[in-house]
């Protein structure tokens, strides 16, 4: 098309179906053709053309041609200025970034939005103020939204994310993130809302799913190049990981501090018997050797002690926890009910697990090593010399149960050929139950050996000892 043949309407004009390049069906479709043609030299204001020189004849000029299709079934013809045809790709280059990263597996973040549009840049208020659920990614600079989040999948592998069809869905919009002001809206009725500000884009709303996501979208956005502002306005900082450990321990310091102590609500809530201090129990109960020891072991010799294995063999552990709970509520039990306890090896489970659930064991965490450094001395009346008065020097509680437990324990070995529990075999079981330390160390095997060699030493001294 020659320029004298341009049109008066600024250049556009109903493309002719027999010009040469319209393929689009006359039916169907009604197109606009816009030809630009480029002039390197001034025009003459007063001919309408270029200044003539009488030297050259210019060749004829380069043209583009640009054709914009318009459906005849549209409600409201769209407008030339709302085309794209402006040679701004910027959308369509940040897309197929978004492709190379996402098949990839490296985009910077993907998280599900609601978006709100809430005014125009200038000012203006936005005509679709409508939340509308959207997939939001963040690369570089900018702020893409798509539509279906399904296109996204984080379990999908390489291959999968290329037939994700994500080549074929160009974003619903952007958001430039350079001189932008992010804010958390804490008023609105809505959890997890920022606001989004820039003099490019006008004002929108995102609303995060989780708090997860919204300290990560905020993070990230402040990292690309936006201004983080908290709800008083006030600039936020971006902090490394060091900082977050140290805001959640100071929180948990602060929530541990609200906690009243345990005496202040002693009869406000019942407190358990189980892993609770041996000296707290007494001074409860205001015996020197918890009940819960006294009747379970003279039930024990009420079955009696010649049963194979005894101490050795673990019962029925649903049936030893519920003489815990039991205990703990403060239900009475008929430990004699041999229908309900005909096991004896859940009665002494229940011992055992009662003894080793106690905060700090019948020798205390301070005396072990001292203990262990007794039953080293070679010439058995030293040894017994020593480790007298470390037994005498255990609080009155430890010492008690301690004499009550062993006193029981000799009495059981002394039916060794019937239940086959000899002096090693019982110390080889409590042992681990009496004494540990408060820190295991990695010569456990070695700490196991001396710990049964105390506990045998015990009970085969068990007179000159505890008398």
């Amino acid at each position: 098309m020659s320029r004298a043949s341009l049109p008066r309407n600024g250049g556009i004009a109903e493309d002719d179906p027999e010009s040469e390049g319209n393929m689009l069906p006359r039916k169907r479709s009604r197109s606009l053709a816009i030809t630009f043609t480029s002039h390197p030299y001034p025009m003459n204001a007063t001919s309408g053309g270029r200044s003539k020189s009488a030297s050259d004849e210019t060749p004829a000029l380069p043209q583009r041609r640009y054709t914009v299709s318009h459906s005849r079934g549209d409600a409201s013809p769209q407008k030339l200025s709302d085309c794209s045809l402006a040679l701004d790709t910027s959308l369509e280059v940040l897309h197929k970034r978004v492709i190379d990263l996402h098949v990839k597996g490296s985009l910077q973040l993907t998280v599900p939005v609601h978006k709100k549009n809430v005014a125009l840049p200038g000012g203006k208020k936005h005509s679709n103020r409508n939340w509308l659920p959207l997939h939001c990614v963040v690369i570089d600079t900018h702020i893409l939204f798509y539509k279906d989040k399904k296109l996204f999948d984080k379990k999908a592998s390489g291959s999968m994310r290329k037939k994700s069809g994500i080549e074929k869905e160009l974003p619903t919009s952007e958001f430039c993130l350079e001189s932008s002001n992010v804010q958390e809206i804490r008023e609105h009725k809505r959890k997890n809302v920022v606001e989004l500000q820039s003099e490019k884009n006008g004002v929108i709303w995102c609303q995060l799913d989780c708090q997860a996501d919204y300290d990560k979208f905020k993070k990230v956005l402040m990292g690309a190049g936006a201004k983080v502002l908290n709800s008083d306005g006030q600039m936020e900082e971006d902090c490394d990981d060091d900082d977050d450990k140290g805001q959640v321990k100071k929180k948990l310091l602060a929530f541990f501090s609200r906690r009243p102590p345990i005496e202040s609500i002693q009869g406000i809530i019942k407190e358990q018997y189980f892993g609770v201090h041996l000296h707290r129990l007494c001074e409860r109960e205001r015996l020197s050797i918890p009940s819960f020891v006294t009747d379970i072991v003279e039930a024990i010799e009420e079955r009696g002690l010649d049963s194979v294995g005894i101490y050795r063999l673990s019962g029925n552990a649903a049936q030893v926890q519920k003489i815990r709970f039991k205990i703990d509520q403060e239900d009475p039990i008929d430990y004699s009910d041999r229908i309900l306890w005909d096991d004896i090896n859940v009665l002494t489970g229940a011992l055992k697990l009662f003894l080793r659930e106690l905060p700090e064991p019948l020798i205390p965490y301070c005396d072990l090593d001292n203990f262990v450094t007794a039953v080293q001395v070679n010439s058995e009346a030293d040894r017994e010399a020593q480790m007298k008065p470390l037994i005498k020097a255990l609080p009155p509680p430890n010492f008690e149960t301690l004499k009550y437990l062993l006193n029981h324990l000799t009495r059981v070995t002394t039916l060794g050929d019937t239940n086959k529990m000899m002096v090693q075999n019982v110390s080889i079981v409590f042992g681990p139950t009496v004494m540990r330390k408060e820190i295991e160390t990695i010569n456990l095997a070695m700490e196991m050996v001396f710990r049964t060699s105390i506990v045998e030493f015990m009970l085969r001294h068990f007179e000159p000892l505890f008398s």
